[in-house]
């Protein structure tokens, strides 16, 4: 059985649709994910199907009892193969359809990228096939990365909200509930360029949205920063909606990857760390993963 994951986006949520017809061939694909016993076969050559290896149209699958394998196309789509037996990648036409859902188009065409053009570093790249990532912004002295603009919380982990000053080495840090922004609910003065969210945790009431914003020691800045400490019910619906649409053919490792650059994608940065985190404990020797997890941490300060 051939089963097309096709994409829409309804906010962070990722819909993979199911559709019967064969995919027209295509110059390359990337291997997404295997289960079972799958070989890839040409020039009379066989070797094992491995996650991120690069097919064209003269390779043969070769797929055993419960054994299943999903592929990526150049559009962003990602189709899975469930049925026993030998396919020729030449039989599925010339192009793939074209992915219709933002952020897990975007991921696979960063999957498909890094298939059949490796990074040198491949997880610093990773932000270009997100939505509004940036580089720092400033205001006057003080400059915060931009994904801090609007920044989601369950609860789960740590973070540190950081940013960069050229000029001073002592802040003010204020944060402000939604409802008042002239008096601060926590209040700090830092002789360093970071503060964790567990800092002031106690302060927040789950459910609700908070400003912070930081200066110069005495100084003022009336840039606010947006932390929405979202209620664990809203959490886990953001999770189901990842969860529950993943590819046919999907391993944990994979899984577990998706998830954390979901997550990234809609601000959960915390949380996405938790699963960048599990995705190199799965596979260790995923070099992609590994890199991911190192850029995201140098990316947002984390220690």
């Amino acid at each position: 059985m051939i089963r097309w994951n096709t994409i829409k986006s309804y906010g962070i949520a990722a819909i993979f649709c199911l559709v019967s017809n064969l995919v027209p061939a295509q110059k390359h694909f990337v291997i997404y994910s295997v289960t079972g016993n799958v070989s890839i076969k040409t020039n009379n050559e066989e070797s094992r199907a491995i996650a991120g290896k690069l097919l064209t149209a003269n390779h043969v699958i070769n797929i055993n009892t419960d054994g299943g394998i999903a592929l990526i196309c150049k559009e962003g789509t990602i189709f899975s193969i469930t049925e026993t037996g030998s396919f020729s990648l030449d039989q599925f036409g010339n192009s793939c359809p074209t992915g219709t859902g933002h952020t897990i188009t975007n991921y696979a065409q960063y999957l498909w990228k890094h298939g059949t053009k490796p990074y040198d570093n491949p997880g610093r790249f990773r932000k270009a096939y997100m939505n509004g990532i940036g580089a720092r912004t400033g205001l006057g002295e003080i400059w915060v990365n931009s994904m801090f603009d609007t920044l989601n919380y369950s609860g789960i982990g740590d973070l540190p909200l950081s940013w960069k000053s050229y000029s001073e080495k002592q802040f003010d840090f204020h944060l402000y509930y939604s409802d008042n922004i002239e008096t601060p609910l926590f209040s700090d003065v830092l002789s360093k360029d970071i503060i964790l969210i567990s800092d002031f945790l106690s302060s927040m009431k789950q459910g609700g949205t908070f400003y912070w914003t930081v200066s110069t020691r005495g100084g003022e800045n009336t840039r606010l920063n947006v932390l929405n400490y979202v209620s664990k019910e809203t959490y886990e619906g953001v999770l189901s909606g990842i969860g529950n649409r993943k590819p046919a053919i999907e391993a944990p490792a994979e899984q577990a990857y998706r998830t954390a650059f979901m997550l990234e994608d809609a601000h959960y940065l915390a949380e996405a760390y938790q699963y960048y985190t599990k995705a190199v404990s799965l596979d260790s020797t995923n070099a992609l993963y590994r890199s991911t997890l190192m850029s995201f941490k140098k990316d947002y300060e984390i220690k």
